[in-house]
């Protein structure tokens, strides 16, 4: 029987990776038992590590293979760095095994091949260079379980260890009060979906994951050659988790830079669906834009260089000569018109199938549909199309050129998840799995978008990985404007803030103020409006989708109160100058949810630049939340006294021992600006 992985938790006391030395990291063999150790310094992290494969149709590791060659290369580039290789090749005469590590400074790179030795192909659905038990469960270690997309209302997880989860892609083991941590995660996303899950106490760090939460209903797809490796994966680790979750994030763009031609700033403007929604009009969105040219902008209101964003959405109600007319609107207004797009997705019924994809194209939607158990598959209300089908191809191509012409240059891309589900098989012979197939289409749809200039592309339901086809990726599903929903992003921004590394923006959806059953009486209170517009301030860029039209008639929201609540929040100066910075903040602790839910989000986010530190405080609670917060534990000097100012109120905080007080009413917000005093200076 394999030797079960030991990771030993030695970050859980004060002694554990000090954060001033940079341990050198090593892989140690155990030929005995084809098994391996990752030592970070003297501290080991992992222990008797066997690697498993898939071999067709049945699972193989690695102490099975009785023949071992070891080769070790000193200088080898890697995706964090020059590290040493190290290449363990397991082999029974005929199949062959080869674990490689890549040793560097700051973590280890480790992936699983498998091959012949007569160079025959192989075919495989499932490699794991990993597999561990984890010790600390009585102690408070907590396992941070990351979904895989954003649909359905999926939420990140703090999970305690003697449970069971997957977490897509990327893993984190965390103490609490010490912080310290170890990372684990793919860093490469152009073939598998990978992950790292946990089963009471056991990690496996593998790609082949198929499973309902990546909206597959068939097992990954198997890839086949000469040689078959799995996705890269990081080991990294850190006397502060945070640090190791943004390393690895840092490290997946060096492996694929992400999308990042927008060159405005932080995205300020309005989004039609969180209230018009199906009601729009073209009125209504011409009152809108010259609202926020007119009065938003000389406000604060508006990116860095005074640009705003004007987004209509699904069934915006508009002709193509309206579409064109309003795109020449927003720009005399010094605004960017965008529209939105369901690439993957066909809304037909049943029995429309048969009828052309659309006018002039040779093919019908039963071509172009991905097949799953022999059936066209339809996933949230949509038939999903084949992101290698010409057909396919064609219809990019024409409803990206109808949608350029009328000059829209911001694109809200809903439902690509559809293009990442498991098929039979793809019309592009060669593709084997989803991601794959996703790539190979999505690649071809920004293609069509940024022809003749980029244009931003805003994801929305959408997987995290891969990243590199949205300016920005809406963290959460569908959010609303009551406290709920602004606890409901904070959770993605609590545990996912990390993927502003990826992305240029983490988008948290339209931020609404006055919403579309204002008119029967259910209005927001203000408090909720300064939480849900700090969920804003804190991700990275502002969407609101008020009524700011009088001669409005969808029934839809109040435009009286939604002028009122934009004088009341919008304009505030000092607020939107936090919001300019378009990063999003990380948290605090990172093992102190608001209540006893290992989904719920945390109070307190904060961010730095220079010797500037700002703290979001959101209570999401029915009772005044009261925070002793120490300096030290924002990364600040306890020894000095910083100017504290809350920008909701406008006030000063003192600080006293090193510390000052949070206070925050029921259901609302403070947002603090932490920079030096005279006497710091």
């Amino acid at each position: 029987m394999p030797l079960r992985l030991l990771l030993v938790f030695l970050l859980c006391c004060v002694e554990a990776l000090p954060a001033s030395a940079k341990d050198r990291w090593r892989v140690r063999f155990d030929a005995k038992h084809h098994a391996f150790t990752i030592l970070h310094g003297k501290r080991v992290i992992i222990n008797g590590s066997v690697p498993v494969a898939g071999f067709g149709s049945r699972r193989v590791s690695a102490d099975e293979l009785p023949e071992v060659t070891v080769k070790k290369v000193k200088q080898h580039l890697s995706a964090s760095g020059r590290g040493m290789l190290q290449l363990y090749q397991f082999s029974d005469g005929l199949r062959q095994l080869t674990q490689a590590f890549v040793v560097g400074e700051d973590g280890v790179e480790t992936w699983l091949t498998l091959s012949m030795s007569d160079s025959s192909e192989v075919e495989s659905n499932y490699l794991s260079p990993l597999k561990t038990m984890v010790e600390g469960a009585e102690s408070g270690r907590r396992f941070l379980k990351v979904p895989y997309d954003n649909d359905d209302f999926v939420r990140y997880h703090v999970l305690p260890l003697d449970t069971a989860a997957v977490s897509y892609e990327v893993a984190a083991l965390f103490g609490g009060r010490d912080r310290g941590g170890i990372v684990i995660g793919s860093i490469e996303h152009d073939r598998w979906k990978s992950a790292v899950s946990l089963d009471n106490g056991c990690i496996t760090a593998y790609s082949g994951a198929s499973t309902r939460e990546t909206r597959d209903v068939l097992p990954h797809g198997s890839l086949h050659g000469r040689r078959v490796s799995s996705a890269r994966f990081l080991i990294t680790a850190s006397h502060d988790w945070r640090c190791a979750m943004e390393y690895f994030a840092k490290t997946c763009s060096q492996v694929q830079t992400g999308r990042s031609g927008w060159r405005h700033g932080a995205p300020f403007g309005w989004q039609s669906w969180g209230v018009l929604a199906e009601k729009n009009s073209f009125q209504a969105d011409v009152e809108v834009s010259d609202y926020m040219a007119n009065t938003l902008r000389p406000a604060g209101f508006c990116a860095s260089d005074g640009t705003q964003v004007l987004s209509v959405d699904a069934w915006d109600n508009l002709s193509q000569q309206q579409k064109a007319e309003l795109c020449r609107h927003v720009k005399a207004n010094g605004q960017v018109p965008g529209t939105y797009v369901t690439p993957f997705c066909l809304w037909w019924n049943d029995g429309d199938l048969d009828r052309p994809l659309f006018p002039g194209s040779q093919w019908t939607g039963r071509d172009a549909c991905l097949r799953v158990n022999g059936k066209p598959f339809k996933y949230d209300g949509a038939f999903c199309l084949d992101p290698t089908h010409p057909a396919t191809h064609a219809y990019f191509h024409t409803v990206a050129r109808g949608l350029k012409e009328a000059g829209f240059e911001y694109f809200k891309i809903d439902f690509t998840c559809n293009g990442m589900i498991q098929a039979d098989s793809y019309y592009e012979p060669s593709i084997r799995t989803a991601v794959e197939a996703y790539n190979y289409g999505f690649q071809r749809f920004i293609e069509e978008l940024d022809r003749g200039g980029q244009v931003f592309t805003a994801l929305s339901i959408a997987p995290i990985f891969p990243y590199q086809y949205g300016n920005s990726r809406r963290i959460a599903c569908d959010t609303w404007g009551g406290i709920e929903q602004s606890e409901y992003a904070m959770n993605a921004i609590s545990y996912g803030w990390w993927t502003g590394e990826l992305y240029q923006f983490n988008d948290p959806d339209h931020l609404v103020l006055v919403g579309k059953d204002a008119a029967n009486g259910k209005v927001e209170s203000l408090g909720e409006n300064r939480a849900r517009y700090t969920t804003g301030v804190v991700s990275g860029m502002l969407l609101i989708p008020d009524v700011w039209s009088i001669s409005d008639r969808s029934g839809r929201g109040s435009a009286s109160l939604s002028f009122q609540r934009a004088r009341e929040i919008l304009m505030n100066g000092e607020v939107n100058r936090v919001a300019r910075l378009g990063r999003a903040f990380r948290p605090v602790y990172g093992d102190r949810q608001w209540r006893p839910y290992t989904g719920a989000a945390e109070n307190l986010v904060v961010h730095t630049e220079g010797d500037e530190t700002w703290l979001a405080a959101i209570n999401y609670g029915k009772e005044p939340l009261v925070i002793q917060l120490p300096l030290a534990d924002i990364g600040l000097s306890a020894s000095t006294r910083p100017r504290v100012r809350e920008l909701w109120t406008k006030q000063d905080v003192e600080v006293a021992h090193g510390a000052f007080e949070v206070r925050v009413p029921p259901m609302d917000a403070r947002l603090f600006h932490l920079s030096p005093s005279a006497n710091d200076r």
